[in-house]
């Protein structure tokens, strides 16, 4: 049996030869273009993850929180300001829904602003927006406080003041119903 010769594990590339030492080195490019493409299916699946949540956000100001501002200024504002009986708390009732009013004013303002980048994002595109990490941060932040003032401030004193008179808190249910009842079909005759 013949002695095959060894073949080194390494030999420094001061040694190679000519032609042979150009490809010296060719191979980092290509490692490190290997070394990236194993992130890949962790950028897919965040990518993934930001058109889900974009296509979530779509359609929870689209849908949700648009009815949901139109509830309460057509129903709830309402029946809460035509059910006070004292006029302090009528003028503290008043200045909440002035606030609350101009809140949702000022969070859609912001929605229809950044709706195209988030449009953009659920379709899996570059929206190019620079300030978009602020603005989406911003709004997060002004609902926040939003529905903190409304959760334990507003909707006590409504509460309160609904709960007076069941009719009244029957009448605001009655037209919270009707507002989301689906719309009759006429029958043939």
């Amino acid at each position: 049996m013949e002695a095959q010769e060894r073949i080194p594990d390494t030999v420094p590339a001061a040694e190679l030869h000519g032609p042979v030492n150009e490809f010296h080195g060719s191979h980092e490019h290509i490692i490190d273009g290997l070394h990236a493409m194993e992130k890949l299916p962790e950028l897919a699946e965040a990518l993934e993850r930001a058109r889900l949540v974009a296509n979530a956000t779509l359609m929870l100001f689209d849908k949700v929180v648009h009815e949901h501002h139109a509830d309460e200024e057509q129903e709830l504002f309402v029946h809460v300001q035509k059910s006070c009986t004292d006029l302090r708390e009528g003028h503290r009732v008043q200045e909440l829904v002035g606030r609350l009013a101009a809140d949702h004013r000022r969070i859609e303002k912001m929605w229809l602003r950044i709706r195209p980048a988030i449009a953009l994002t659920a379709q899996g595109k570059v929206h190019g927006v620079p300030d978009f990490r602020a603005e989406v941060a911003k709004l997060v932040e002004i609902y926040l406080e939003h529905a903190q003032l409304e959760e334990e401030v507003f909707l006590p004193l409504a509460d309160a003041i609904l709960a007076r008179d069941a009719n009244h808190l029957a009448a605001l249910d009655v037209a919270l119903h009707l507002r989301h009842a689906p719309p009759l079909r006429g029958a043939y005759v």
